[in-house]
């Protein structure tokens, strides 16, 4: 290949890029029977289910990004992803077709063009997630809820919360993962409502490590039962210790509710 040759597949490349279509996605899931949002060798994922049905609609192979990945068993309301496709296919013959193909525990629920400076992750300026908890067993409930069966009191632990919101390390409530090097996190957020048997934590941050949340609603309850004080919970913000100083509660109870852009 000559270097003029060279030259105009590159400028062939970059023109199909920029003249692409990017597609943002709306994602609802339950997360019981996905082993996670991101893509695994001989798992199923909510990534793959939705990429091969795109794909399968679309005619080209479609590769999306979301704009957080939810571990196994978590689930999602408001998910959000992107991705670029050639394809002109009106955005209601991609949803009706995509959906059509996946299966009833995930579906995507609005669809729209957005500009190619759009990313799923690194444009989202907040999210949100919900973790519920159950005081009593509650077996119909069992697949979205957490029942630690013990009692704990509430009152320490909005006493707690008091002390979330703003710039802090969760080093302490996290899991490392290879490619998180610091821990700090802006916490616009946090609640923590009773409503007969059932507990709901909500927190909203501009960015989350990995199992933060659950292990977040481990120490709390731990605060709640008295195994913690809520000095301890200060110092686990104030000095945080490596990769996980308190336990983590079981992903069925956590919902990422919202992504804001």
């Amino acid at each position: 290949m000559t270097k003029q040759e060279g030259n105009s597949v590159i400028i062939d490349f970059f023109n199909r890029i920029m003249n692409q279509r990017r597609i943002k996605l709306k994602i609802e899931y339950d997360g019981t029977d996905f082993s996670g949002w991101q893509r695994q060798l001989n798992q199923r994922t909510i990534q793959e289910d939705i990429e091969q049905a795109l794909s399968s609609v679309l005619c080209e192979d479609i590769t999306i990004i979301g704009a957080g990945r939810t571990d196994a068993g978590v689930h999602a309301f408001g998910q959000v992803a992107h991705f670029a496709t050639d394809n002109i296919l009106p955005y209601e013959r991609i949803l009706k077709g995509s959906n059509s193909l996946l299966k009833k525990d995930v579906r995507i629920w609005d669809i729209e063009e957005v500009p190619a400076s759009f990313h799923a992750r690194f444009s989202a300026v907040s999210r949100s997630y919900r973790y519920r908890l159950l005081k009593r067993n509650h077996p119909l409930q069992r697949r979205y809820t957490w029942y630690p069966n013990y009692s704990w009191d509430d009152k320490p632990i909005k006493e707690a919360l008091r002390l979330l919101p703003g710039r802090h390390s969760f080093k302490s409530f996290s899991r490392a993962r290879p490619d998180e090097e610091e821990y700090i996190c802006d916490v616009i957020e946090a609640s923590w409502d009773e409503n007969g048997d059932t507990a709901n934590f909500n927190i909203t941050a501009d960015r989350f490590m990995h199992k933060m949340v659950r292990g977040l609603v481990g120490a709390l309850i731990d605060v709640g039962r008295g195994y913690l004080t809520v000095d301890d919970f200060q110092e686990l913000l104030d000095k945080p210790k490596k990769n996980g100083a308190t336990k983590v509660a079981q992903a069925r109870g956590l919902t990422l509710v919202e992504v804001k852009y």
